[in-house]
């Protein structure tokens, strides 16, 4: 699983003994909690749509110990990239926060897991279904810990190393407390607890991430469905070597870039509001908050009725706020407060064109459809055809959601051009990866011309640096304890 990472216990306990010199490292243990390329279903799991990630072989390992007070201290096995150390109170009033770090820090992602923990007010028996409550009998977190932790998923990659971080400090609090969290069960409902927590560094995100990381199995792939969220594992990798390909542009976690995430994200709320008020007043059929409500079995109407339906409810050009709540039949005010307001209470601004309603919800549409014909064709094992959606799925992603740039563009259509039976941006966008499948027997020949052409001739760059930004992966096994093989 981290094989490379064997034999280096060591550096863990010189780590966490150098940092805290109190610690006592016998009483610790490993967790361990991989990254995530999603194969197909990009930037639809906010509008509840299913998704098909796998969790990879690359990881975040820790070594945790317990201790016996309400302080979380956390360091990076690498030095150079510090420390962090706070207290939390165990058994919080209602409206509890943990002050945040500067965006971009780290350590936030470790306070977002911890923060919404806290929130759960979980009862004795912790990882239960509906067990959410404020009244009394709820269980106390009086247990912090000491972590050191280490990780080979690439950072800004689109590879959720910071949704990795956020499961591996979860778990970690869950583990130092004595909450179980092995069953199918309680994984979900941790996997939405993860998601939740994430809103505490300002991302709307879906829910992909955290229930690819935790709910992953090796050589397969997990179909993540919402509302309910669940987790069918679907058979993958055995025919097929899926190849990881780096950009080179980094999508950090600055302001701007959560920005341009989080509109997307508003834009396909905006556009579910409008598709559920044409629905309710022409079809009588209430209460649809996502996209993903647009079934057969909530609206009564089949799948083909529904394309005809949606076809006209949007036009091309960009929304502005006034528009939009007029179609809405609320004052802007109420439309701002409702959908552009973010979880610190600021506004979201504004884009000056207006919002891409009809780009948005199209992209959602098809790509929900591109996930289902994919499920279909990966059973029947016509790789090569699922090849095509993701093709399709990276055009959409390009033009509709435009997510896509121009090094992603480029990497994809030389990945085409020589050998990949599909090849499409994996996350976020904006820079980071791309996956491409390949045939076994083209991999080492594909693995020479992406080097060549895309790296090479494309960014100038040495091969010697470049084979650093390639990478085959399999799909691993989820979050949770590890034994370090010596």
């Amino acid at each position: 699983m981290v094989e490379h990472l064997a034999g280096i216990e060591d550096f863990f306990i010189k780590r966490i003994t150098g940092e805290w010199p109190t610690v006592n490292p016998a009483k610790g243990y490993f967790l361990t909690a991989p990254g995530r390329v999603n194969l197909i279903g990009e930037h639809v799991d906010y509008s509840n749509c299913p998704v098909l990630p796998i969790a990879v072989d690359k990881h975040i390992l820790a070594y945790v110990v317990p201790m016996d007070t309400p302080t979380v201290q956390v360091a990076d096995l690498h030095i150079a990239n510090g420390s962090i150390r706070f207290t939390f109170t165990p058994d919080p009033p209602p409206g509890y926060a943990i002050p945040s770090y500067q965006t971009g820090h780290w350590g936030n992602y470790i306070k977002a897991a911890i923060h919404q923990l806290l929130q759960e007010k979980l009862p004795v028996d912790g990882l239960v279904a509906g067990s959410s409550t404020t009244g009394t009998g709820c269980k106390v977190w009086d247990m912090g810990f000491s972590m050191v932790f280490s990780s080979t998923i690439p950072q800004a990659a689109g590879m959720s190393s910071s949704s990795a971080l956020v499961v591996l400090s979860a778990i970690a609090f869950l583990e130092v407390n004595h909450i179980p969290y092995e069953t199918v069960e309680q994984r979900l409902i941790l996997a939405d607890i993860c998601r939740r927590a994430e809103m505490y560094v300002g991302t709307r995100g879906g829910g992909m991430d955290q229930a690819a990381i935790i709910m992953g199995k090796e050589n397969y792939a997990t179909k993540i469905s919402f509302n309910p969220l669940s987790a069918d594992l679907i058979p993958f990798g055995q025919d097929c070597a899926i190849v990881v390909t780096h950009s080179t542009i980094e999508a950090p976690k600055t302001r701007a870039m959560m920005e341009a995430y989080n509109r997307r994200s508003i834009e396909c709320s905006l556009a579910a509001a409008i598709v559920s008020k044409v629905f309710e007043m022409d079809h009588g059929i209430p209460s649809l908050e996502y996209i993903g409500d647009l079934t057969p079995a909530k609206t009564g109407f089949p799948t083909s009725r529904l394309d005809e339906l949606v076809a006209g409810i949007f036009h091309e050009d960009p929304y502005s706020p006034e528009e939009i709540a007029w179609l809405l039949g609320i004052p802007v005010a109420s439309m701002k407060t409702r959908y552009c307001r973010m979880r610190d209470g600021s506004q979201f601004p504004i884009p000056p064109e207006g919002f891409k309603l009809y780009q948005r919800f199209f992209h959602v549409w098809n790509e929900w459809k591109r996930v289902e014909e994919s499920l279909v064709l990966i059973e029947r094992g016509q790789l090569d055809q699922f090849g095509k959606l993701m093709d399709a799925s990276h055009a959409s992603c390009r033009d509709y959601h435009e997510v896509s740039c121009p090094q992603l563009d480029t990497l994809t259509e030389i990945a085409r051009t020589n050998g990949a039976m599909g090849s499409r941006l994996t996350g976020a966008g904006f820079g980071g990866c791309a996956v491409s499948l390949v045939a076994p027997d083209k991999l080492e020949s594909f693995i020479q011309d992406i080097l060549s052409k895309y790296y090479g001739e494309y960014l100038h760059m040495k091969e010697s640096e470049a084979r650093q930004y390639v990478f085959v992966v399999k799909p691993s096994a989820g979050a949770g304890r590890y034994q370090v093989p010596f």
